[in-house]
């Protein structure tokens, strides 16, 4: 790898660190957008959850629900609500390997870099990875 002159490495910099900005803005979208339903086992009633775990609308199918005891019901709603927060975790973690796809690379750069150069220089290397993957390019 040629050495960057402080300016180019700069502009490869916020280049990368535009990127990373970018990642996270699209990562936090589809978090916001994000919904998660779930239905019990018995098909009683649905929870629906957000991007964020957040409860938006439990829906009761038929009048099933009726014969069950309060605290049966509200176990059922709990449980089902934990089920839908857990579904919606796993998509944001999912949603989330976007953007942490290469701190375990970013890691082994840290590790073998015998200067602060090297360590920067194999920053935008793998920020332009990223970028070229992101564009539908093989990187080189």
């Amino acid at each position: 790898m040629t050495m960057l002159g402080d300016e180019e490495l700069l502009a490869e910099m916020r280049s990368a660190l535009d990127g990373v900005q970018a990642t996270a803005d699209r990562v936090r979208r589809r978090v916001n957008q994000a919904k998660t339903t779930v239905e019990d086992k018995k098909k009683l009633l649905s929870v629906t959850v957000g991007g964020h775990g957040e409860l938006t609308q439990i829906t009761f199918n038929g009048d099933a629900y009726r014969q069950l005891a309060p605290a049966e019901l509200a176990d059922l709603i709990v449980a089902t609500a934990r089920t839908a927060r857990e579904g919606a975790q796993r998509k944001v973690m999912a949603g989330t390997a976007e953007l942490t796809g290469d701190l375990f690379r970013l890691g082994d750069t840290a590790r073998t870099a015998a200067s602060m150069e090297q360590l920067i220089e194999g920053i935008v290397g793998l920020a332009s990875a990223g970028d070229d993957r992101q564009r539908g390019r093989s990187a080189t």
